[in-house]
Protein backbone atom coordinates (compact mmCIF):
# COMPACT_ATOMS: atom_id res chain seq x y z
CA UNK A 1 0.00 0.00 0.00
CA UNK A 2 1.52 2.98 -1.02
CA UNK A 3 2.32 5.59 1.87
CA UNK A 4 0.20 8.89 1.37
CA UNK A 5 2.06 12.73 2.23
CA UNK A 6 -0.43 13.95 5.06
CA UNK A 7 -0.01 17.28 5.72
CA UNK A 8 -1.27 18.81 9.80
CA UNK A 9 -3.87 21.59 8.77
CA UNK A 10 -2.01 25.32 9.40
CA UNK A 11 -4.46 27.59 8.53
CA UNK A 12 -2.94 30.88 8.79
CA UNK A 13 -0.83 30.17 12.23
CA UNK A 14 1.90 31.75 13.28
CA UNK A 15 5.08 29.84 12.91
CA UNK A 16 6.72 30.03 15.26
CA UNK A 17 3.74 29.34 17.64
CA UNK A 18 4.99 30.45 21.19
CA UNK A 19 2.91 30.81 24.25
CA UNK A 20 2.49 34.36 25.29
CA UNK A 21 -0.17 36.82 27.04
CA UNK A 22 -3.94 37.24 25.00
CA UNK A 23 -6.74 39.90 25.85
CA UNK A 24 -10.17 37.66 25.83
CA UNK A 25 -13.56 39.16 26.48
CA UNK A 26 -15.31 36.84 29.01
CA UNK A 27 -18.30 36.24 31.58
CA UNK A 28 -16.90 36.36 35.19
CA UNK A 29 -18.26 34.70 38.07
CA UNK A 30 -17.97 36.75 41.16
CA UNK A 31 -20.10 33.96 43.00
CA UNK A 32 -21.73 30.73 42.57
CA UNK A 33 -24.04 29.08 45.02
CA UNK A 34 -26.10 25.97 44.83
CA UNK A 35 -29.67 25.94 46.75
CA UNK A 36 -31.55 23.03 47.99
CA UNK A 37 -35.39 23.35 48.97
CA UNK A 38 -37.31 20.70 50.04
CA UNK A 39 -40.69 21.65 51.42
CA UNK A 40 -44.47 19.77 51.81
CA UNK A 41 -47.19 22.18 50.04
CA UNK A 42 -51.21 21.25 50.16
CA UNK A 43 -52.36 21.64 46.84
CA UNK A 44 -56.32 21.94 45.91
CA UNK A 45 -58.06 18.59 44.15
CA UNK A 46 -60.45 19.16 41.52
CA UNK A 47 -63.93 18.36 42.14
CA UNK A 48 -64.52 15.87 39.60
CA UNK A 49 -61.11 14.17 40.81
CA UNK A 50 -62.18 14.15 44.29
CA UNK A 51 -65.99 12.81 43.87
CA UNK A 52 -63.85 10.14 42.16
CA UNK A 53 -61.53 9.53 44.57
CA UNK A 54 -64.33 9.17 47.31
CA UNK A 55 -66.35 6.56 45.10
CA UNK A 56 -63.68 5.02 44.37
CA UNK A 57 -62.43 4.37 48.13
CA UNK A 58 -66.31 3.66 49.05
CA UNK A 59 -66.49 0.65 46.62
CA UNK A 60 -63.09 -0.78 48.58
CA UNK A 61 -60.15 0.62 45.82
CA UNK A 62 -57.26 1.05 45.99
CA UNK A 63 -56.07 4.48 45.31
CA UNK A 64 -52.31 5.63 44.54
CA UNK A 65 -51.17 8.93 42.96
CA UNK A 66 -47.98 10.18 41.38
CA UNK A 67 -46.50 13.48 40.47
CA UNK A 68 -43.81 14.87 38.22
CA UNK A 69 -42.38 18.10 36.37
CA UNK A 70 -43.57 19.76 34.00
CA UNK A 71 -41.26 20.47 31.35
CA UNK A 72 -40.50 23.57 30.09
CA UNK A 73 -42.14 25.29 33.16
CA UNK A 74 -38.78 25.77 35.10
CA UNK A 75 -38.04 29.85 35.89
CA UNK A 76 -36.32 32.04 38.41
CA UNK A 77 -37.31 35.80 38.97
CA UNK A 78 -34.79 38.12 40.80
CA UNK A 79 -36.79 40.25 43.50
CA UNK A 80 -34.44 42.50 44.81
CA UNK A 81 -31.19 42.88 47.44
CA UNK A 82 -30.36 45.17 50.07
CA UNK A 83 -26.81 45.26 51.54
CA UNK A 84 -25.80 42.52 53.68
CA UNK A 85 -23.47 44.91 55.80
CA UNK A 86 -20.39 42.28 56.17
CA UNK A 87 -17.67 44.74 57.13
CA UNK A 88 -14.93 41.99 55.15
CA UNK A 89 -16.93 41.99 52.08
CA UNK A 90 -17.45 44.72 50.19
CA UNK A 91 -20.49 43.97 48.02
CA UNK A 92 -21.93 41.42 49.89
CA UNK A 93 -25.70 41.51 49.53
CA UNK A 94 -28.66 39.60 50.70
CA UNK A 95 -30.38 38.90 47.39
CA UNK A 96 -34.26 37.70 47.37
CA UNK A 97 -35.06 35.23 44.33
CA UNK A 98 -38.31 33.53 43.22
CA UNK A 99 -38.66 29.77 41.85
CA UNK A 100 -41.29 28.37 39.99
CA UNK A 101 -41.97 25.05 38.67
CA UNK A 102 -45.60 23.30 37.23
CA UNK A 103 -45.93 19.81 38.78
CA UNK A 104 -48.11 17.55 37.26
CA UNK A 105 -50.59 15.37 40.02
CA UNK A 106 -52.11 11.88 38.62
CA UNK A 107 -54.65 9.51 40.85
CA UNK A 108 -54.90 6.19 40.16
CA UNK A 109 -57.48 3.48 40.71
CA UNK A 110 -56.36 -0.19 41.07
CA UNK A 111 -53.25 1.23 39.33
CA UNK A 112 -55.43 2.74 36.22
CA UNK A 113 -55.71 6.37 35.64
CA UNK A 114 -58.42 7.63 37.38
CA UNK A 115 -60.90 9.62 34.82
CA UNK A 116 -60.42 14.03 35.47
CA UNK A 117 -57.73 12.97 37.77
CA UNK A 118 -54.72 14.63 36.06
CA UNK A 119 -54.34 18.14 36.56
CA UNK A 120 -51.49 20.57 36.97
CA UNK A 121 -50.46 22.72 39.45
CA UNK A 122 -47.78 25.97 40.59
CA UNK A 123 -45.56 25.39 43.07
CA UNK A 124 -43.08 27.83 44.26
CA UNK A 125 -39.96 28.90 46.66
CA UNK A 126 -38.59 31.97 47.80
CA UNK A 127 -35.26 32.21 49.01
CA UNK A 128 -33.02 34.77 50.48
CA UNK A 129 -29.03 34.40 49.73
CA UNK A 130 -26.10 36.18 50.88
CA UNK A 131 -23.86 37.11 47.68
CA UNK A 132 -21.33 39.01 46.38
CA UNK A 133 -23.49 41.15 44.22
CA UNK A 134 -21.16 44.53 43.65
CA UNK A 135 -22.56 47.25 41.44
CA UNK A 136 -22.24 46.20 37.49
CA UNK A 137 -23.20 42.47 38.03
CA UNK A 138 -25.95 40.56 37.62
CA UNK A 139 -27.71 37.64 38.93
CA UNK A 140 -27.63 34.17 37.02
CA UNK A 141 -30.20 31.69 38.57
CA UNK A 142 -31.65 28.56 37.26
CA UNK A 143 -33.10 25.16 38.49
CA UNK A 144 -30.90 22.48 37.84
CA UNK A 145 -33.43 19.63 39.32
CA UNK A 146 -36.82 18.99 40.77
CA UNK A 147 -37.92 16.14 42.34
CA UNK A 148 -41.89 15.34 43.66
CA UNK A 149 -43.82 12.69 45.96
CA UNK A 150 -47.48 12.94 46.62
CA UNK A 151 -47.74 12.27 50.42
CA UNK A 152 -51.22 10.04 49.99
CA UNK A 153 -51.55 9.47 54.02
CA UNK A 154 -51.90 12.90 55.05
CA UNK A 155 -54.81 13.76 52.72
CA UNK A 156 -56.94 16.50 54.14
CA UNK A 157 -60.04 16.65 52.98
CA UNK A 158 -59.91 17.71 49.29
CA UNK A 159 -56.28 18.56 49.54
CA UNK A 160 -53.44 16.28 48.79
CA UNK A 161 -49.72 17.06 49.73
CA UNK A 162 -46.66 17.56 47.97
CA UNK A 163 -43.30 16.89 49.03
CA UNK A 164 -41.09 18.26 46.57
CA UNK A 165 -37.26 18.94 46.21
CA UNK A 166 -35.94 21.86 43.73
CA UNK A 167 -32.19 22.32 43.26
CA UNK A 168 -30.88 25.65 42.09
CA UNK A 169 -27.68 27.05 41.28
CA UNK A 170 -27.15 31.28 41.20
CA UNK A 171 -24.76 32.73 39.66
CA UNK A 172 -23.36 36.59 40.17
CA UNK A 173 -21.97 37.35 36.65
CA UNK A 174 -20.26 40.00 34.78
CA UNK A 175 -18.43 40.35 31.22
CA UNK A 176 -14.89 41.83 31.87
CA UNK A 177 -11.66 41.37 29.94
CA UNK A 178 -8.73 39.03 31.02
CA UNK A 179 -5.32 38.82 29.95
CA UNK A 180 -4.36 35.01 29.57
CA UNK A 181 -1.44 32.99 28.97
CA UNK A 182 -2.53 31.01 25.41
CA UNK A 183 -1.26 30.53 21.64
CA UNK A 184 -1.89 33.03 19.24
CA UNK A 185 -3.74 31.36 16.70
CA UNK A 186 -5.37 33.93 14.32
CA UNK A 187 -4.47 36.52 11.52
CA UNK A 188 -1.78 39.10 11.82
CA UNK A 189 -2.63 41.57 14.88
CA UNK A 190 -3.99 44.49 13.57
CA UNK A 191 -2.23 47.75 12.89
CA UNK A 192 -3.92 50.12 15.22
CA UNK A 193 -4.51 54.05 13.97
CA UNK A 194 -3.03 56.94 15.69
CA UNK A 195 -6.35 59.36 16.53
CA UNK A 196 -5.41 62.48 18.20
CA UNK A 197 -8.34 63.77 20.64
CA UNK A 198 -10.03 61.94 23.74
CA UNK A 199 -8.58 59.29 24.81
CA UNK A 200 -10.95 56.90 26.83
CA UNK A 201 -10.27 55.62 30.01
CA UNK A 202 -9.83 51.79 31.38
CA UNK A 203 -12.35 50.29 32.34
CA UNK A 204 -13.03 49.75 35.82
CA UNK A 205 -14.87 46.18 36.62
CA UNK A 206 -16.37 45.52 39.70
CA UNK A 207 -14.57 45.19 42.65
CA UNK A 208 -14.04 41.32 43.56
CA UNK A 209 -14.63 39.65 46.84
CA UNK A 210 -11.28 37.93 47.49
CA UNK A 211 -12.61 36.59 51.19
CA UNK A 212 -15.47 35.51 49.81
CA UNK A 213 -15.56 34.01 46.31
CA UNK A 214 -13.83 31.98 44.75
CA UNK A 215 -12.84 29.35 47.82
CA UNK A 216 -9.96 27.50 47.44
CA UNK A 217 -9.55 23.97 46.75
CA UNK A 218 -8.84 21.40 48.84
CA UNK A 219 -5.51 18.96 48.71
CA UNK A 220 -7.17 16.23 49.51
CA UNK A 221 -10.86 14.22 50.14
CA UNK A 222 -12.39 11.55 51.89
CA UNK A 223 -14.90 9.81 52.79
CA UNK A 224 -16.28 7.14 55.63
CA UNK A 225 -19.38 5.75 55.98
CA UNK A 226 -20.75 2.63 58.64
CA UNK A 227 -24.05 1.38 59.82
CA UNK A 228 -24.34 -1.09 62.15
CA UNK A 229 -23.59 -1.97 66.07
CA UNK A 230 -20.65 -0.23 67.55
CA UNK A 231 -19.17 1.11 70.80
CA UNK A 232 -18.59 4.63 71.89
CA UNK A 233 -17.65 7.21 74.28
CA UNK A 234 -20.37 9.71 75.89
CA UNK A 235 -20.55 12.09 78.56
CA UNK A 236 -23.55 14.18 79.49
CA UNK A 237 -23.25 16.69 82.05
CA UNK A 238 -20.61 14.93 83.49
CA UNK A 239 -21.79 11.65 83.37
CA UNK A 240 -21.84 8.59 81.17
CA UNK A 241 -18.81 6.32 79.60
CA UNK A 242 -19.00 3.93 77.00
CA UNK A 243 -22.22 2.64 75.49
CA UNK A 244 -22.96 0.05 72.72
CA UNK A 245 -26.01 0.71 70.43
CA UNK A 246 -26.65 1.78 66.86
CA UNK A 247 -24.40 3.79 64.98
CA UNK A 248 -24.63 5.23 61.46
CA UNK A 249 -22.06 7.32 60.09
CA UNK A 250 -21.42 9.21 57.13
CA UNK A 251 -18.33 11.83 56.53
CA UNK A 252 -17.80 13.10 53.39
CA UNK A 253 -14.34 15.70 53.03
CA UNK A 254 -14.14 17.99 50.13
CA UNK A 255 -16.37 16.13 47.68
CA UNK A 256 -15.21 16.69 43.85
CA UNK A 257 -12.29 18.67 45.66
CA UNK A 258 -14.48 21.78 47.31
CA UNK A 259 -14.92 22.59 50.65
CA UNK A 260 -18.31 23.03 50.15
CA UNK A 261 -19.04 19.54 49.28
CA UNK A 262 -18.40 18.15 52.36
CA UNK A 263 -20.79 16.69 55.25
CA UNK A 264 -21.28 14.68 58.21
CA UNK A 265 -23.84 12.92 59.56
CA UNK A 266 -24.37 10.81 62.35
CA UNK A 267 -27.21 9.02 64.17
CA UNK A 268 -26.87 6.62 67.13
CA UNK A 269 -29.32 4.66 69.24
CA UNK A 270 -28.29 3.73 72.38
CA UNK A 271 -28.85 0.16 73.77
CA UNK A 272 -30.52 0.71 76.96
CA UNK A 273 -28.78 -1.58 79.65
CA UNK A 274 -25.91 -1.81 81.81
CA UNK A 275 -23.94 -2.06 78.15
CA UNK A 276 -21.23 -2.64 78.67
CA UNK A 277 -21.24 -1.27 81.91
CA UNK A 278 -23.42 1.04 84.15
CA UNK A 279 -23.63 4.49 83.77
CA UNK A 280 -25.39 5.51 87.20
CA UNK A 281 -26.80 4.00 89.81
CA UNK A 282 -30.15 5.37 89.66
CA UNK A 283 -30.68 4.41 86.07
CA UNK A 284 -30.12 3.30 82.62
CA UNK A 285 -29.11 6.94 81.09
CA UNK A 286 -30.55 7.04 77.33
CA UNK A 287 -27.23 8.20 75.29
CA UNK A 288 -28.69 8.52 71.99
CA UNK A 289 -27.68 11.71 69.78
CA UNK A 290 -27.75 13.07 66.74
CA UNK A 291 -25.16 15.33 65.00
CA UNK A 292 -25.00 17.40 61.99
CA UNK A 293 -21.97 19.06 60.72
CA UNK A 294 -22.37 22.74 59.19
CA UNK A 295 -18.72 24.12 58.34
CA UNK A 296 -15.87 23.05 57.37
CA UNK A 297 -12.65 24.12 57.65
CA UNK A 298 -9.05 23.26 55.02
CA UNK A 299 -8.42 19.62 55.81
CA UNK A 300 -5.38 18.81 56.77
CA UNK A 301 -3.63 15.88 54.91
CA UNK A 302 -0.66 12.87 55.88
CA UNK A 303 1.12 10.98 53.11
CA UNK A 304 3.04 8.32 53.45
CA UNK A 305 7.27 8.15 52.44
CA UNK A 306 5.92 7.65 48.37
CA UNK A 307 3.56 10.92 49.12
CA UNK A 308 0.78 9.23 48.71
CA UNK A 309 -1.87 10.99 50.41
CA UNK A 310 -3.33 8.10 52.92
CA UNK A 311 -5.33 10.27 55.32
CA UNK A 312 -6.61 13.52 56.29
CA UNK A 313 -7.66 15.39 59.64
CA UNK A 314 -11.03 17.55 59.48
CA UNK A 315 -12.02 20.41 61.81
CA UNK A 316 -15.31 22.34 61.87
CA UNK A 317 -19.13 22.90 63.72
CA UNK A 318 -21.87 21.90 63.82
CA UNK A 319 -24.99 20.98 65.88
CA UNK A 320 -25.08 17.99 68.20
CA UNK A 321 -28.82 17.04 69.48
CA UNK A 322 -29.06 14.61 72.89
CA UNK A 323 -32.63 12.24 73.21
CA UNK A 324 -34.82 13.52 74.84
CA UNK A 325 -32.62 16.95 74.70
CA UNK A 326 -31.87 20.59 73.14
CA UNK A 327 -29.83 20.71 70.12
CA UNK A 328 -26.41 22.47 71.11
CA UNK A 329 -23.30 23.92 69.11
CA UNK A 330 -20.32 21.43 68.72
CA UNK A 331 -17.33 21.60 67.12
CA UNK A 332 -15.64 18.52 65.74
CA UNK A 333 -12.37 16.48 64.77
CA UNK A 334 -12.63 13.53 62.33
CA UNK A 335 -9.49 11.74 61.52
CA UNK A 336 -9.80 9.41 58.62
CA UNK A 337 -7.06 6.69 57.42
CA UNK A 338 -7.08 5.13 54.35
CA UNK A 339 -4.46 1.71 54.71
CA UNK A 340 -5.67 -1.35 52.85
CA UNK A 341 -6.37 -4.00 53.37
CA UNK A 342 -7.84 -4.05 56.72
CA UNK A 343 -5.81 -0.74 58.11
CA UNK A 344 -8.83 2.08 57.40
CA UNK A 345 -9.94 3.91 60.64
CA UNK A 346 -12.38 6.75 61.11
CA UNK A 347 -12.09 8.69 64.56
CA UNK A 348 -14.75 11.42 65.18
CA UNK A 349 -14.41 13.81 68.51
CA UNK A 350 -17.50 16.08 68.98
CA UNK A 351 -17.72 18.71 71.49
CA UNK A 352 -21.00 20.50 73.20
CA UNK A 353 -21.74 22.52 75.59
CA UNK A 354 -23.01 19.72 77.68
CA UNK A 355 -22.31 16.53 75.78
CA UNK A 356 -18.72 14.54 74.72
CA UNK A 357 -18.97 11.54 72.02
CA UNK A 358 -15.52 10.19 71.04
CA UNK A 359 -16.02 7.49 68.04
CA UNK A 360 -13.41 5.31 67.26
CA UNK A 361 -13.94 2.79 64.57
CA UNK A 362 -11.77 0.29 62.71
CA UNK A 363 -11.72 -2.30 60.56
CA UNK A 364 -11.09 -5.33 62.13
CA UNK A 365 -13.03 -4.02 65.09
CA UNK A 366 -16.07 -2.51 62.88
CA UNK A 367 -16.61 -4.99 59.68
CA UNK A 368 -18.20 -2.76 57.45
CA UNK A 369 -16.22 0.16 57.73
CA UNK A 370 -15.18 1.82 54.24
CA UNK A 371 -12.62 4.72 54.23
CA UNK A 372 -11.16 6.39 51.25
CA UNK A 373 -8.74 9.02 50.71
CA UNK A 374 -7.12 10.72 47.88
CA UNK A 375 -5.38 12.77 46.28
CA UNK A 376 -6.91 16.20 44.74
CA UNK A 377 -5.58 16.90 41.55
CA UNK A 378 -3.94 21.01 41.26
CA UNK A 379 -3.02 22.93 37.83
CA UNK A 380 -0.38 21.60 36.39
CA UNK A 381 2.80 23.39 36.89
Amino acid sequence: MKKRNVKSIQGRQVVPNPIGPECIRVTKVYDWVVLTNRDRNKVQIPEECFAAIEDARHEGNTITATCSEVVGTRSCDFIGAIPANIPSVPGAQIVSLAFHVHIRVQFFCNGEPLPGCNFVVPVSFMDEVILCFPEGTEINCNIFDVQCTVVLNQMLGDMVVLDVTMCKDVQVEAEVKLEVEAKFCGPRPVIPIEEDGFVCPTPRFPQQCPTFFPTLNCDCQGSADFTGEASIVVFEDGLGGPTTGNLDLTALVCDQCTLSGSRIQVTYIDTLGPTPTPTSSDADIDQSFTFTANDFNQPTCATDAAGVVTGLTATGTGIITPAGGVPENATFTLTLTDADPLGDAATLLITGSTLTVTIALTEVANPGLEVEVGDCDRFPV
